[in-house]
């Protein structure tokens, strides 16, 4: 009896340490550049000092020394946000938690991916995260929420991303669209091919961030009603106007890229609306070949398939 006892104990003992294991590789480094050079400190950490390197490098202002990093936290739009970044980032351990479960996602479902070290930085640009050797940089300047005053002058479809809880959204779109980049056979890829690269990307956010269509895709309530109640029309203005094989690259702007509506769709359709149509594509892809792979779905393999359209069964 006591011999069970004795294995049981030491079952449980084991148990907790892995499940403590897990629990404490949830969480993820997050690195403050933002509070080192935006203040003008050469950080002296070794890795720190190479990411601010990499930083400059890629915005144009030169090595990394005392002059230049001063010159750098004096830009006004370094300063006019220094003092809100630190007060609404002064914790950020919900986002060392989300970023760490986002990355053990990546590591079960996407082995391809590269996953960075994450810094954070005051952005003067309009990019809110990007990717440089195995780096994200996170410009918390852009998810200081709705009400921000200087952010009054953008619309309302770019104010509503500017929010706290989609920068794991953002961070797992910018590793999986630098990890998975469209890549296409020939110069001029198809609109079926880019929609559905981008339905591949929206499921893949889906997945790693663990959010929904809605969160993935960037809209808010109205807009995302809209698009669910015009489906059926979205994909037949795209097949009577014979768009999916067009190869016409403002064409394909037009359809996925960031604005205000979808014009070749319709003056009333939020923008994006491509985005949405091929992750609409992805979603009967899937259920039609339920065994597919994440990893597939962001490869040529799948989205420049000459039979995708028969093999998707798409019909709103």
């Amino acid at each position: 009896m006591n011999n069970i006892y004795s294995k049981l104990l030491f079952t449980l003992v084991v148990w907790m340490a892995v499940l403590s294991c897990g629990r404490h590789g949830e969480e993820v480094d997050i690195h403050r550049l933002d509070l080192e050079i935006s203040h003008g400190v050469v950080p002296e950490d070794s890795v720190m000092y190479k990411a601010a390197e990499k930083l400059f490098e890629i915005c144009g202002y030169g090595p990394v020394y005392f002059l230049s990093v001063c010159d750098y936290a004096d830009k006004s739009s370094i300063r006019e946000h220094r003092d809100a970044v630190e007060r609404e980032f002064a914790d950020m351990s919900r986002e060392r938690k989300s970023l760490g479960e986002l990355f053990g996602r990546m590591r079960r479902d996407l082995p391809g991916a590269d996953i960075p070290r994450v810094f954070t930085v005051i952005s003067p640009y309009t990019q809110s995260v990007f990717v440089a050797d195995s780096a994200v940089y996170l410009g918390l300047n852009h998810y200081l929420g709705t009400a921000y005053p200087p952010y009054e002058p953008f619309p309302e479809y770019v104010r509503r991303l500017k929010v706290r809880d989609r920068i794991p959204v953002d961070i797992a779109e910018a590793i999986i669209r630098t990890s998975y980049p469209f890549k296409s056979g020939g110069d001029y890829p198809q609109v079926l091919a880019r929609m559905a690269y981008e339905g591949a990307v929206a499921e893949a956010v889906m997945r790693m961030a663990d959010v929904d269509e809605q969160e993935s895709l960037g809209y808010n309530d109205e807009d995302y009603s809209w698009l669910n109640d015009n489906e059926h029309e979205i994909w037949d203005a795209l097949v009577s106007r014979q768009m999916l094989f067009n190869t016409d690259r403002d064409m394909i702007r037009s359809l996925v890229g960031v604005g205000p509506s979808t014009n070749v769709i319709s003056a009333s359709s939020p923008g994006r609306a491509g985005r949405y149509a091929g992750h609409r594509l992805v979603v009967s892809y899937l259920k039609a070949n339920p065994s597919v792979s994440l990893e597939s779905l962001l490869s040529p393999g799948f989205y420049e398939n000459p039979s995708l359209l028969s093999s998707a069964k798409y019909n709103p």
